[in-house]
Parts: structure tokens; C-alpha cells; sequence
């Protein structure tokens, strides 16, 4: 049995105490590049999806497809996160991704690019995605100590929710201005960009085994250690069908505002970046206050039941500034939720476990969302958007209340 292991020098250990240390820094501002092309990507494909060929459905399987490679790949992608060279993941995948969507971007602007194409792409986008985040979230923990977790997970969720902010407010406009093969390049260029910042990371103390466990016993490992942590594996299952209902209504989103006279695409631009703001001061306000002091499955539970109750309300009301008030709430909530989510499980897993844990995350909730995503689609064809969007939002309150009363998510949170 041969274990490679590279230990803490004193001056690792040292700088873990800080959170903003060199490699940190150069791991936020490349998520930071990386999500302004994306903010902008988003909104231009979404409408240029049905400017193409008027159909939600279509729309909806485009997403689809670009989400199935998560529910595949991720759990071997985990434990690739496991094994390899979790920088070199990061920096390759980046790299990837930006070539994919130039290429897409120079089609476009040669007047070359079909539908399938963008399919294609959304499956190769989905692919290195797959293996991008599981080497990010591991990576973390061997970055930054384990009592700035929650706000080192803000921070880097703070750059990404800051330059969405202006990406998705500009988003609209940029959309009619530029068009979309401009977007899709701006989005390709800003994932190079990223790329190259990363190659400059150092992560330490990253335990790669190479032993007489083979690739699919380590895969095994990575399903049993889930299985038998009960908060764990609860948490998993839930969130899988949470995630089912929260993307159906998000996916939604842009349709209902494409059908609404008093909303359309700017409105759509401004009202995700007030969303997008509200996680920007959720993520902001976990950066400065000790979240620890708090009890966190409470807090948990309590946010996911307001992110229902907000986007539930929103499609009934035709007052746009309670539209936005809805939006900022929601997202303020969605940003203390889904920090205290990263961090329980970054903090309650050992470091050579991490990547499985999280490829089997990405899998277990993602494994519904290519079906929510097609489902919702064709079922807007024929019923209210509004009703849909109402239906799988109180499903979500129910299930958020439900996990609160769970003893054993309960403990996995507040024992972190």
C-alpha cells in the first residue's frame, strides 16, 4: 500500500490561520473573471434558444442537456479529484470550456451555428463542469483553515454574485446591443482568462493514494461513506428533489417574463441581478459575522422555507418593485443556505474524501434537474407557468421544514 502525502510545512500551517492568503486570492479572482462571461452567457442564450425557435420546450432540453453530464460524470469525477492533481483539474477544465464557447461564439458570428450545436457544447460545458467543481470545493479546505470556511465559501461566492450583479443587470441590454455570438465570445474569453490566473495556484497537503484500491473501489468508498452517515445521506436525497422543483421554477423564470408585456428582457436582466445583489449582502454580511455563534440548521431551514415563499408569491403580482423586493430577499436567503450547506460537509469530511463526496453531490441533486428541466418546458406548453411555479415551491417549503425537525441533518450542520 503506497500513499503519497505532502505535509504542512510550518510557514502552511501558518498562513492557513489567515483566510485572504496568495493562493486563495488567485483561486477567488479567477472565479471572479470567469462569472461575469457567464452572467452575460446565461441571459444570451436563454433568448437566443427562443428567438430561434419560439418554443420553451426546446429551450428547457437545451438546459437539459447540459445538465446530464453532472449525474454521470461527477461521482467518477470525484474521485478523480481524489487522486489527480486537483490544480491542474481546475486549470484544464477552464481551459476547455473557453475554447468550446469561442468556437460557438465565432459560429455564431459566421452565421454557421444550429441548435445542436449549442447541445453539443452545453454537453462538453457540462463535462468539465462536472470535473471543475468537486476540484474546487476539495481544494478549499487545503487552502484555508476550517474556521474560515463559511467565510472563505462566502468570499468566493461574493466575487461571483458581485460581477453577476453587473453582468445580468447589463445582460439585456448588452443582448440587443452586441448580440448574442459577442456574449458567447465575452464568455469564452473570460474562462481563458481564468485559466491562466489558476496556473499560478498552489494547493497543499493534498493526499493522493495510489495503492492496491483500484479506481472503482475507490468509487465504492466514496457511495459507502455517504451511505452510512445518516445526515449525509438524508441531506443528499432531500436536496435532490428540492433541486427538482427550485430549477423548474427558475428555468421557468425567463419565459414568464418573455410572455409578460410589463416584464421582457431588460426587466428579466434587472430583476436576476437584484437577486443576484441579495446574495451578493447574504455572502457580504457571512464574510464579517461569525455564523458559529448562531444555530445553523435553524438558519438553514428557515432561509430554504423563505427562498419557497418568495419565488412562490413572485408570478402573482405584477408590480415590479415588489417583483424585485421578492427577488433580493430570496437571494439573500439562497446565499446563507447554500453556505452553510458547502461548509458542514467541507468541515465533517476528511480531506482525501472530499472530491468523492462532492462528485457524489453533484450527482445525487443534480440527478433530477435534466428531467425538471425538460418536464417543465413541455408542461408550460400547456399549463399556466404561474400554477407550476407555485406547486414546486411549496413542495420546497415543506421539504425545508421537514429538515429542520431531521436530527440527523440537524447535527451534521450545528456539530460543524
Amino acid at each position: 500500500m503506497e500513499k503519497v502525502s505532502h505535509e504542512s510545512t510550518f510557514e502552511e500551517k501558518k498562513s492557513k490561520s489567515k483566510l485572504w492568503t496568495t493562493n486563495f486570492i488567485l483561486l477567488w479572482q479567477g472565479q471572479l473573471i470567469s462569472s461575469f462571461g457567464d452572467s452575460v452567457y446565461e441571459i444570451a442564450l436563454g433568448f437566443w434558444v427562443l428567438a430561434k425557435t419560439g418554443s420553451t420546450a426546446v429551450m428547457g432540453l437545451l438546459m437539459a442537456m447540459s445538465v446530464l453530464p453532472r449525474v454521470v460524470i461527477s461521482p467518477f469525477a470525484g474521485v478523480l479529484a481524489d487522486r489527480l492533481d486537483r490544480k491542474w483539474i481546475i486549470v484544464f477544465t477552464d481551459g476547455i470550456r473557453g475554447i468550446t464557447i469561442i468556437v460557438i461564439g465565432i459560429a455564431a458570428l459566421l452565421g454557421k451555428i444550429e441548435v445542436w450545436m449549442v447541445m453539443m457544447g452545453g454537453i462538453v460545458l457540462g463535462i468539465c463542469g462536472s470535473l471543475f467543481n468537486p476540484a474546487v470545493q476539495a481544494a478549499i479546505p487545503s487552502i484555508i483553515h476550517k474556521e474560515h470556511l463559511v467565510k472563505g465559501n462566502s468570499a468566493i461566492s461574493l466575487a461571483s454574485t458581485g460581477v453577476d450583479i453587473i453582468g445580468k443587470s447589463m445582460g439585456g441590454f448588452l443582448l440587443q446591443v452586441l448580440g448574442a455570438p459577442v456574449l458567447f465570445l465575452i464568455n469564452g474569453i473570460s474562462f481563458i482568462v481564468s485559466a491562466i490566473s489558476e496556473l499560478f495556484i498552489i494547493i497543499p497537503n493534498q493526499t493522493r493514494e495510489f495503492r492496491t484500491v483500484n479506481f472503482l473501489d475507490d468509487l465504492k468508498n466514496g457511495f459507502q461513506y455517504v451511505t452510512k452517515n445518516a445526515g449525509l445521506k438524508y441531506l443528499y436525497m432531500t436536496i435532490a428533489v428540492l433541486n427538482f422543483f427550485a430549477v423548474m421554477s427558475l428555468t421557468l423564470l425567463l419565459p414568464f417574463y418573455n410572455s409578460k408585456s410589463y416584464l421582457g428582457p431588460e426587466k428579466y436582466g434587472i430583476s436576476m441581478a437584484i437577486s443576484s445583489l441579495g446574495m451578493f449582502v447574504g455572502f457580504f454580511l457571512l464574510t464579517i459575522v461569525d455564523i458559529n455563534q448562531f444555530k445553523k440548521s435553524l438558519l438553514f431551514s428557515l432561509g430554504g422555507m423563505i427562498t419557497s415563499l418568495c419565488i412562490g408569491l413572485l408570478p402573482f403580482t405584477q408590480n415590479l418593485i415588489l417583483i424585485l423586493v421578492l427577488l433580493f430577499i430570496n437571494g439573500l436567503n439562497v446565499a446563507i443556505v447554500n453556505s452553510i450547506l458547502l461548509s458542514s460537509i467541507q468541515s465533517s469530511v476528511p480531506t482525501n474524501m472530499l472530491g468523492k463526496i462532492f462528485g457524489f453531490r453533484r450527482t445525487l441533486t443534480s440527478s433530477l434537474i435534466p428531467i425538471s428541466m425538460a418536464i417543465g418546458g413541455i408542461v408550460a406548453e400547456y399549463v399556466p407557468i404561474e400554477l407550476i411555479i407555485l406547486f414546486g415551491n411549496v413542495i420546497i417549503f415543506i421539504l425545508f421544514l421537514k429538515l429542520g425537525f431531521t436530527e440527523a441533518v440537524v447535527s451534521l450542520i450545528d456539530e460543524t
